[in-house]
């Protein structure tokens, strides 16, 4: 059977669920306001004399969810005991995730408790409503993709077959370059990336190149070999830090002042790489989520 499922899970991994075939029963369809669309404020100016304005901007504001609904038993010691459960995983202390789902179909959010849930009982039931705050107001897919413009692919697999005469022909791998990788955001929206600089050996210098855009991220430094250096262009994390034996570093000095932390636009994104040396000795990735306005 398919139905609407909303799941609250809270920073620590505690999770609550949320739909008509939950002890939390919720209809999703009906009790649950904000988790599609979004509020677009128009920014404009005028001037004496100007008929009507002139467009400057727009933003899409924060996305409020506000969701109904009641404890699904009449056993008043059980209701109160859920009731102390739902409590504990709402906390508002603590960041959480909302997620949507219906059959095969699953996005997720970044969300917070905008002061506390309130849970009353009415009539013979406890009824809850929780208010949500996602700041960040788009649903996004729950796995990041992943798109590999340099990196090596195994090439050996069992049965292994190693021909007699000629020992030294076996192949154990082969490294894939792409020169350009398109890196298509099907999303509603453009959306940060995470770009990550793997070094096999000595690289001076790496930089991608948004080959559409002319916009690059450079990092001035000499990667050692098995450095991994990672980028976010995410708004509210953006940064970059250096992965060297395990332990992590933040490198945000080392970005080229030049350097932009670019966004993956709506629809097609051309990317190559490069370095003053050892770039082929680099792997390079990009991850990437695709928002979306609603579910």
């Amino acid at each position: 059977m398919e139905y609407e499922k909303l799941t609250y899970t809270n920073e620590r991994g505690e999770s609550i669920e949320l739909s008509t075939e939950s002890v939390y029963h919720c209809n999703v369809s009906k009790d649950v306001e904000g988790i599609a669309g979004v509020t677009n404020v128009v920014y404009s100016t005028n001037s004496m004399g100007q008929h009507g304005d002139t467009y400057v901007g727009q933003r899409i504001e924060a996305r409020d969810i506000d969701i109904l609904g009641h404890i699904n038993t009449r056993d008043k010691a059980q209701a109160y005991e859920l009731r102390r459960q739902m409590l504990k995983v709402l906390n508002p202390e603590l960041d959480g995730t909302l997620s949507y789902e219906f059959g095969g179909f699953k996005r997720i959010i970044n969300c917070r408790l905008h002061g506390e849930p309130k849970i009353e009982r009415k009539s013979v039931l406890l009824e809850f409503s929780i208010p949500l705050d996602c700041l960040n107001p788009f649903w996004r897919e729950v796995e990041e993709t992943k798109e590999d413009i340099a990196s090596w692919v195994a090439a050996w697999h069992f049965p292994c077959v190693i021909e007699k005469d000629n020992p030294k022909s076996m192949i154990y791998g082969y490294r894939a370059e792409s020169v350009i990788v398109d890196c298509y955001n099907e999303g509603d929206v453009s959306t940060g990336m995470r770009v990550r600089f793997v070094a096999l050996g000595t690289v001076k210098n790496p930089i991608l190149l948004n080959v559409d855009t002319g916009e690059f991220i450079k990092i001035n430094v000499t990667m050692q070999t098995g450095d991994t250096i990672e980028v976010s262009t995410k708004y509210g994390s953006k940064g970059a830090k250096l992965i060297r034996d395990g332990k992590e570093t933040d490198y945000f000095r080392y970005v080229d002042v030049d350097s932009t932390f670019m966004q993956l636009a709506i629809g097609d994104n051309n990317f190559r790489y490069d370095a003053e040396s050892g770039v082929n000795s680099m792997e390079v990735s990009i991850f990437y989520n695709k928002e979306y306005l609603g579910v």
